[in-house]
Order: structure tokens, then C-alpha cells, then sequence
């Protein structure tokens, strides 16, 4: 097949898991010689961008016409983000654009991803040329401007504005456009139909990530003393939970060699370094990848996911599970769905720095808390691999491709 997919960015250019995983699925995609063409988004002083081929997958990107990209978004001002939302609500310079790739390419079938930045107007393009459409939410952009259903005191949005409103009954109507959303987790899935989400099919179909060769090694050799070491990588932002991180260390008492890394990237950076500067026990990595991320995985014990929004799917649960790592998650969103209490996890109420505190005071006391837990994190991590989540999605082309209506279950 041909199959043409749309994300607002695509690697090297990354925000977030969500353009990971959408560069995991069309590579796997192009290694079972299906032709993919990837449209994606640059900055305006980057055009013309050439056309590039990234792992067997073609990828041409173009800025849709717009105040700023949605990639630079951070720092600007209120009234221009409105404005960038009212032209993103509807943008015909994304339709004509994605219309001459469809002209020339002819796709199968369009599988979107993130789109704020293109709008839902390139689901109408692809509906009036026949093509059918599929779409994978990663965030709640269809549902909040913001895309994390907070309110700007970081708090569970549970009754939006008027705007907000409007906002989201525009955005849920462009639906009709999809014959198929898809969702990585069963909470989210759940959320969008109860706002009112028009297409008639969906389905769930959970991400995959490529797994180390060595998973048993890892899990096997996962030495006993790491139960003392915690690990957050994560963007640093209010919503991920860095301060309930930093509140709950400081309640650990130190007698008990209890150690926090924390890596990533973000606005809460100074606030972090800040803390490890008092707080001995605490390391600040910074941006970690590759050999670095490798060696932080392979010397700790267990992940702090103390998120306060409703995340989707976090890759980072099976990620540490591929390394033998436990999950110690908000009990909110998806995390539920992807952490097996008592086997491969704890679970603590969101934003309760306390709970987070005696957990990992109960884990450095007592090893024996998550039994088994190499095992148990093994065959987590091997339900979540690209394998099996590209053969979902090929099931569900192939039913969309035929016209039917019998779409596969959920991977």
C-alpha cells in the first residue's frame, strides 16, 4: 500500500514521544515495503525544505501558513496564540498543500497523528478525493486548546470556558471527516466519546517501542541494590509532576541512601538544578539520550511518573520495563492501564507528594515489595513492541482499504 501520514513534526525535528512513535510506525511500515510518505511541518525560513528520504520513508515537510509554528509556540504572547488558534481552526494553505502530495503520490489511505499546526481541513481534503482516513490521537487537542485539559492553575480542567467550549464543539464537528480514530489507550478512547467524537469506528491500538536486543540481560542482571535509586525522565513542566517529585524527596529520610536522577528538559530546568544543589541526593542530568539514557536506565531502580494531566500511553512505562525498571505512577489518565500493581508497579494518588514519599521509603526498606519484578517487567515490555503494533495498523488499512466496517481488535 501507499500510505500517506501527516504529523505536525517528524524526526530529526522532536517534541515528544507522540513523533517517536509515528516515526517507529512508518519505518517498520517501509521495512515491510509498503511506500510510506510522511507530510509534516518546518519553520517559515526554512522553505523550501527539500524532499528527503529518512530510513526508506519519504518525508516532505512545509509550513502552513500561520503567526508563528507550532513548534515555536513557547513564549508568545496570549492574543497571538488566539490568533494562531483561529487560523489553525480551518488552514486551506495545509488542504492545498496536502492536495498536491495526494495528486501526485495517490495514496491508499491518510493516517494522521498530531495535527494542531495543519488542522482537521486536511481530513476534508483527503474525504472529497476518496481516501479514507485514519487518526491516532496522542493528546487532547481535539477536546482543549492546551491539548492537557488543565486549567491554568494546573488543575483537572472540569468545566471549560466559552471559548473552550466553542474550541472544542468545532473541533469534535471535523470528525466526520475520520472513518477511523484510534487511540493508544483505552481512557483516552473513552474521554473523546463522551465528548462526542463523530466517526462511527474505533479502536484502541497500543504504541510500540523498539526493545534493547539484550532485554534479558537487563532484567536478569538488574543488580538488587538499585532499589534506593529512582529515575525521572521527563519534560520538566508543572504537569508532568517535577515538584511532586521534589516534594516527596523531601520527606524521604536520608538515613535510608534513597537517590533521585532526574533528566530531561523544560521550563521547570533552574527550579531542579536548584534543588540538587541542596539536596546531595538528588542528580541533575539534563537532556540524556542514547549511551547516557542507557546507563541512568541500567543503574536504577524504578521510574517516578508523577504526572497530574491525563497522560495517554507514556512509552516511558515500557521502556523501563524493557530495562527491569518498577513504575511508580499517578494513579490518572492511561498510567492505570499500563502498570500492573504489585508486579510491575505502584500506583499513588495524583499530586500526593506524602503517598510518593512513603513509597519509596516502603521500596528501599523492603526489596522484596515487587516480587518477581525482572519477570513481571519482561513480559510487559513485550506486549508493547512496533511489531506488534504495526500489524494492528495494517489490519485496520487493509479493513479500511476494502471499505469494510469489521475493523481488528485492539493490539
Amino acid at each position: 500500500m501507499h500510505i500517506l501520514v501527516a504529523n505536525n513534526v517528524y524526526p530529526p525535528i522532536v517534541a515528544g514521544g507522540a513523533e517517536l512513535i509515528v516515526a517507529y510506525l512508518c519505518e517498520e511500515l517501509a521495512r515491510r515495503k509498503h511506500r510510506v510518505t510522511v507530510v509534516s511541518t518546518c519553520a517559515p525560513n526554512m522553505e523550501p525544505y527539500p524532499v528527503e528520504t529518512r530510513n526508506g520513508v519519504e518525508v516532505i515537510r512545509f509550513f502552513p501558513s500561520n503567526v508563528y509554528w507550532s513548534f515555536n509556540r513557547v513564549g508568545e504572547p496570549r492574543l497571538k496564540k488566539l490568533l494562531w488558534h483561529v487560523r489553525d481552526a480551518w488552514n486551506k494553505e495545509s488542504s492545498r498543500r496536502l492536495h498536491a502530495v495526494m495528486e501526485s503520490g495517490r495514496p491508499d489511505l491518510l493516517h494522521t497523528h498530531v495535527i494542531d499546526g495543519m488542522s482537521a481541513s486536511i481530513w476534508a481534503r483527503a474525504h472529497r478525493a476518496g481516501i479514507p482516513v485514519i487518526h491516532t490521537a496522542h493528546d487532547y487537542h481535539l477536546l482543549c486548546p492546551r491539548a492537557f485539559l488543565l486549567s491554568k492553575q494546573w488543575r483537572i480542567c472540569s468545566r471549560p470556558t466559552i471559548p473552550c467550549r466553542l474550541y472544542r464543539n468545532w473541533h469534535l464537528g471535523t470528525t466526520r471527516y475520520v472513518d477511523l480514530f484510534v487511540s493508544p489507550s483505552r481512557f483516552l478512547l473513552d474521554l473523546h466519546k463522551q465528548a462526542g467524537i463523530r466517526p462511527f469506528n474505533s479502536a484502541v491500538v497500543h504504541n510500540g517501542i523498539p526493545l534493547p536486543d539484550n532485554i534479558v540481560q537487563l532484567n536478569d542482571n538488574h543488580a538488587a541494590g538499585t532499589r534506593t535509586r529512582f529515575i525521572l525522565l521527563t519534560r520538566l513542566t508543572v504537569e508532568k509532576g517535577v515538584r511532586v517529585a521534589l516534594a516527596a524527596m523531601a520527606q524521604v529520610p536520608r538515613r535510608l541512601g534513597v537517590e533521585l536522577t532526574i533528566a530531561g528538559k523544560g521550563p521547570l530546568e533552574e527550579e531542579v538544578r536548584a534543588a540538587a544543589a541542596r539536596d546531595p541526593r538528588i542528580h541533575f542530568m539534563g537532556f540524556i539520550e542514547g549511551k547516557e539514557k542507557y546507563r541512568a536506565l541500567t543503574q536504577a531502580g524504578y521510574l517516578l511518573l508523577p504526572s497530574l494531566w491525563y497522560e495517554n500511553a507514556p512509552v516511558a512505562i515500557i521502556e523501563a520495563a524493557a530495562y527491569g525498571l518498577g513504575v511508580i505512577g499517578s494513579a490518572i489518565g492511561g498510567i492505570p492501564e499500563f502498570i500492573e500493581p504489585n508486579r510491575t508497579g505502584l500506583l499513588f494518588p495524583p499530586g500526593d507528594a506524602e503517598s510518593l514519599a512513603n513509597i519509596m521509603v516502603r521500596l528501599a526498606r523492603s526489596p522484596a515489595t515487587l516480587p518477581a519484578l525482572a519477570d513481571h517487567a519482561r513480559a510487559l515490555a513485550k506486549r508493547f513492541t512496533v511489531g506488534r503494533m504495526t500489524d494492528a495498523y495494517e489490519r485496520h488499512y487493509v479493513a479500511l482499504r476494502s471499505g469494510g466496517t469489521a475493523f481488528a481488535a485492539a493490539s
